[in-house]
């Protein structure tokens, strides 16, 4: 596994010590229980994010908008109806054999007819009754206690005396006033008694010791089963679908409580089912549900949510909070790891599918009764990338500008913008490349430069060194150093450069022509004239940032270097200006015009270097300088196959047209000399360097 480099560990502690901080915060927030209103609504978005399920076993028999319109007339108001009609409907549904009938109403003062109907409960057989709690409650922290209320309300004694059960049916809203848990066990006076759905539960499960329900940390064993609850042993309650509609769609079957009367309804939709009794008008016991929207949900209806959810344990189980906390830290650290890893845009699309998936795995879990927190964790994902982000894009600007001013001194603009994009291009330690290394070197400055006073040098080289550098940047070169009025480059490093040998050649071009732009500028600083003597090479080199931990500069290094320098030194000896290796012409064969030096044997290399000097850009030579060249490599030819005689004549020839031409003095001086002191038969035209 390779080490990190030193640009991701940046990256990676400029996004992480955020995004740990946020999930220090958040886990905080969690375990206090801060925003739990808020994760509370966001979780009754999982209700919505599924189909519609329909009751199984419940059955509502609601007094509706039509059974009150029929009723009206004859009974007045629903308080005032006399209680021989719930008899009458009573022995109705009992004659369709239900196996459990509840009351969602409340009888609460004795009337004469409450024989009748206490009479038909009788008949039925199956009939339970509510209770409600009252009186200030008392909360214990504990886990599995109860809540606890001083006292509670009872039918009268001749209804009780008919039922076969009784349950408690307080209904529980949050602080936000929307239902959605129940409890299941209640303690009025020191006694702790029952739900109504727990009750008709043990009940239709023909296990009716449901007063031996216990309680114990986290669950209820009650009807048989074992029901996960949360604090004072509420349940929450997994609702069906939104509240249901008398005689249409929803998930509850609504017989009208009027059908009922009159006979006209379906025996089999409640044979051996729940039948729940209670009114399904608007405006009348009504209440905020995760799934009622804009539309409350009927009292009778959150009870029969309640029974299904209990009857056929579909139970909602909130993942432990040891489980939230971890969630949250690897949130955290999603958020830290693309941050640090990718580029802003791959990291928040990355982040957008996290979120995207949680929501996905929410909703899944949430089906099987497994409720993810969709408050903490995801805030912990967006949360942690904004801040590891905002950390990130401040720590790189503020090691970019630094970058940028260091780079500035070696860098072209347009390699500065490339290394910018990853700093981690600048590989530290080096890696092995093809490059192409100039060399340049003012003749004679060393001498004249000890007669000048120091602010005068320093000018001097400023001058100098700043025009120099243009031409460098201008084909997107890399300063590698200055030693005085020496002056070093390369391509192809640290950013690709295919046409590395021809941007060296050109440079060196334009480096000897703004030398002698500057020339008038310095004759009349009084500065002597100098010539510019130009080495390149290309090869296999090391470059990277190399160097001490307290100062490192990104060069290259490697025999190819050694030549250039080499190179660089001979360009007097031939008195061209610039002097170039065989693989380079090799790199760039068309890019200039080359013209054969020598075969140079130098100390330290078992082979001869064949050198040549950069003429001009091909397309730059003018055909007369072509037909010269042409003839001085004739001249060369006949020279190195020991025909000196005839090589000397054209030489001659070259130097009549034009005097002073470097290699041309120097082939002619040579060929006289071998020409009276022949060679022996093994010469091989090597020239051998005396310079290191």
């Amino acid at each position: 596994m390779r080490a990190l480099t030193r640009g991701e560990q940046t990256r990676l502690l400029a996004s992480g010590l955020p995004a740990l901080g946020v999930a220090l915060v958040l886990a905080a927030a969690f375990l206090l229980g801060l925003l739990a209103a808020t994760g509370a609504r966001m979780g009754d978005l999982l209700f919505a994010a599924r189909p519609v399920q329909v009751a199984r076993s419940t059955v509502i028999v609601g007094i509706d908008q039509k059974s009150y319109q029929t009723l009206l007339p004859r009974h007045g108001p629903l308080s005032a109806w006399p209680r021989t009609l719930y008899a009458q409907a009573l022995d109705a549904l009992a004659s369709a054999a239900p196996r459990v009938i509840a009351f969602a109403i409340f009888f609460d003062a004795p009337r004469p007819e409450d024989a009748h109907l206490a009479e038909a409960m009788r008949r039925a057989g199956n009939v339970i009754v509510p209770v409600v709690a009252q009186g200030p409650r008392a909360f214990d922290p504990r886990p599995g206690v109860a809540q606890e209320f001083e006292t509670f309300v009872r039918l009268a004694p001749t209804l009780r005396s008919g039922a076969l059960d009784e349950g408690l049916a307080n209904i529980t809203t949050n602080r936000d006033s929307v239902v959605r848990s129940l409890p299941l066990l209640l303690r009025v006076g020191g006694e702790e008694l029952p739900s109504l759905p727990l009750t008709i539960v043990a009940h239709f499960a023909r296990r009716p010791a449901v007063l031996d329900a216990r309680a114990e940390a986290g669950l209820v064993h009650a009807a048989g089963r074992s029901i996960p609850v949360g604090e004072h042993d509420t349940m929450s309650i997994n609702f069906l679908g939104p509240p249901s509609e008398p005689g249409g769609a929803g998930s509850f079957r609504i017989v009208s409580f009027d059908d009922v009367l009159a006979g006209r309804f379906d025996p089999a939709l409640v044979r051996d089912r729940i039948v729940l009794l209670g009114p399904t008008i608007r405006g009348v016991d009504e209440h905020a549900t995760p799934t009622s929207g804009d539309t409350r949900m009927w009292g009778v209806e959150i009870l029969g949510n309640a029974i299904e959810t209990v009857l056929h344990q579909r139970f909602l189980v909130p993942v432990s909070r040891p489980v939230t906390v971890i969630l949250i830290a690897l949130m955290a650290l999603l958020a830290a790891l693309v941050v640090a890893a990718w580029r802003p845009l791959p990291a928040g699309l990355t982040v957008a599918a996290g979120l995207a998936l949680y929501g996905t795995t929410a909703a899944v879990l949430f089906d099987s009764g497994i409720v993810l927190d969709l408050i903490y964790p995801p805030a912990a994902l967006l949360v942690s990338f904004a801040a590891a982000l905002s950390s990130r894009l401040v720590v790189e600007q503020a090691e970019q500008r630094m970058v940028r001013e260091a780079m500035g001194r070696y860098l072209s603009p347009v390699v500065s913008q490339w290394v910018l994009a990853d700093p981690d291009r600048l590989k530290l330690g080096g890696e092995t490349r093809e490059m192409t290394v100039l060399f340049s070197d003012l003749r004679n400055f060393t001498t004249f430069a000890h007669a000048l006073p120091p602010e005068t040098l320093v000018a001097l080289l400023n001058r100098y060194r700043a025009e120099m550098t243009d031409v460098v940047f201008r084909h997107d070169g890399v300063l590698a150093q200055y030693a005085g009025d020496a002056v070093e480059a390369f391509w192809n490093a640290p950013m690709a450069q295919p046409d590395h040998a021809r941007r060296a050649c050109e440079t060196a071009l334009e480096m000897v022509a703004a030398l002698e732009r500057l020339r008038p500028e310095f004759a009349r600083r009084g500065w002597a004239h100098f010539d510019l003597g130009v080495g390149i090479n290309t090869g296999q080199m090391v470059v990277g940032n190399m160097g001490s931990k307290d100062r490192l500069i990104y060069t290259a290094v490697g025999d190819p270097v050694n030549v250039a320098a080499r190179l660089e030194g001979l360009s007097k000896e031939y008195g061209v200006h610039v002097v170039v290796g065989e693989a380079t012409t090799a790199a760039a064969p068309r890019a200039c015009a080359y013209r054969f030096l020598d075969l140079v044997a130098v100390k330290g290399r078992a082979e001869p270097l064949r050198c040549y000097e950069v003429l001009a850009r091909a397309d730059a030579l003018e055909p007369a300088a072509q037909r010269r060249l042409e003839r001085y490599h004739h001249a060369i030819d006949l020279y190195r196959s020991r025909r000196w005689e005839h090589a000397l004549r054209l030489l001659d020839e070259l130097d009549r047209e034009r005097s002073g031409d470097g290699p041309v003095v120097l082939y002619r001086r040579r060929a006289r000399e071998l020409l009276a002191h022949p060679p022996p038969e093994d010469w091989d035209g090597v020239f051998v360097s005396e310079s290191k």
